[in-house]
């Protein structure tokens, strides 16, 4: 039994806590690249297909996992999920070869596309629809954490002590938040409709195909930056001693944007992912225009951060608010889409780079940011409180 009439801290948090153990676990190889390419006997790029290899599990699986799971009880779900986070972080501990870590890489994918379909539903089920976007803020929150905190983390653990450190630390986390959620978490039921809602109608939800278009646009040209920050960095004059403080300043400005996000998600939502999406825009032009000088390079990469403390979070409230009738199916296909644009991000950043050099990925990144806030903008219409409808 669900009480909407109190805040529900104690769910919330861990909730946060559990998309922090997702966030980091999708993103701390991303730190640990030469040693584990060491280790496992493989080119630091081919390894990078562990983190190209998890996107794409996500972005293939999400919308279908959501869809054929949408009745099952929420808290079952979830509890799987986080003990498959447990069992791919143990693979990876103890993975002998480069194949076994991408196998475990791959069920972490397939557990990742699951978990982001149940997490952002299950925290709308505990509140009132007028506090959605507060709720999806606070959970929200742990990937912040994870990108300010974890990752670093996980970087500086795996560095010194052996990337399976990183991975063992990670599995006893995640064995720990397994038995808490098991525990702590309250029963959600799945949706209630009697027949199974196909994708296909789910995309024909009003105001939702131009949230999806918009997600997997914006951040295919967001995600051409994130993956290669550290390169954009060094070509502007900055030391690899240097890059670390400022993707941590990076980190910082996105959580400083979570205080306000819930309170725009609410009440001025459109108006919120616009200007997000202008954050993000303006970052990018400042590189294109000087990318070479390091006050530019630095400032760009923590406009960046603001506009991604923003975004991501403002795009699931927009899901959520449009679809309610469909949280599950909504949140599984708008994952997919957000992982369609990390995967493709990387892959198209790796053709301009070898085609155009640095200098063509700020411009590049510009159009589809652009596109993607047009494809939302034209799609969408504001109501009188500046929330998303038809």
């Amino acid at each position: 039994m669900i009480r909407k009439s109190s805040w529900p801290w104690p769910s919330l948090l861990l909730l946060s806590l559990a998309v922090f153990v997702s966030v980091t676990t999708e993103l701390v190889p991303t730190g640990l690249l030469l040693g584990m390419s060491r280790d496992l006997g493989v080119s630091p790029s081919r390894l990078g297909l562990l983190v190209t290899g998890y996107a794409a599990m996500v972005a293939l699986f999400a919308a279908p996992l959501g869809t054929l799971t949408a009745r099952m009880p929420r808290k079952r779900l979830l509890v799987a999920a986080l003990a498959a986070y447990t069992a791919s972080n143990a693979i990876m501990l103890v993975a002998p070869n480069y194949p076994v870590a991408f196998a475990a890489r791959l069920l972490g994918g397939v557990t990742h596309g699951l978990f982001w379909a149940v997490v952002g539903g299950f925290a709308a089920r505990l509140v009132r629809p007028d506090q959605v976007g507060r709720a999806v803020t606070v959970v929200s929150s742990g990937g912040s954490m994870a990108v300010l905190i974890g990752v670093p983390a996980g970087t500086s653990l795996g560095t010194a002590l052996g990337w399976r450190v990183a991975f063992a630390l990670l599995t006893a986390v995640a064995v720990g938040l397994t038995l808490l959620a098991w525990w702590l978490l309250p029963q959600v039921p799945g949706s209630s409709a009697e027949v199974r809602t196909p994708m296909r109608e789910v995309l024909r939800v009003a105001s939702f195909p131009p949230i999806v278009a918009m997600t997997a646009v914006t951040m295919l040209g967001a995600y051409l930056m994130i993956t290669y920050t550290a390169p954009l960095l060094h070509h502007a004059g900055l030391r690899e001693t240097q890059i670390a403080p400022v993707l941590f300043a990076n980190g910082l400005a996105g959580t400083l944007m979570l205080p306000i996000a819930g309170w725009v998600a609410d009440r001025r939502l459109r108006a919120g992912v616009v200007v997000a999406g202008g954050l993000l825009a303006t970052a990018l032009v400042l590189l294109w225009w000087q990318g070479s000088a390091g006050w530019a390079a630095v400032t760009a990469v923590i406009l960046f951060g603001f506009g991604m403390g923003l975004l991501p979070i403002f795009m699931q409230a927009a899901t959520l608010t449009v679809a309610p009738q469909h949280t599950e199916q909504a949140s599984g296909i708008n994952a997919s889409a957000y992982n369609v644009g990390v995967a493709g991000g990387a892959l198209v950043g790796a053709f301009t780079l070898d085609t155009w050099g640095l200098g063509g990925i700020p411009p590049l990144g510009v159009a589809l940011v652009a596109v993607g806030m047009a494809l939302y903008v034209l799609g969408t219409r504001p109501t009188a409180a500046g929330r998303v409808t038809a």
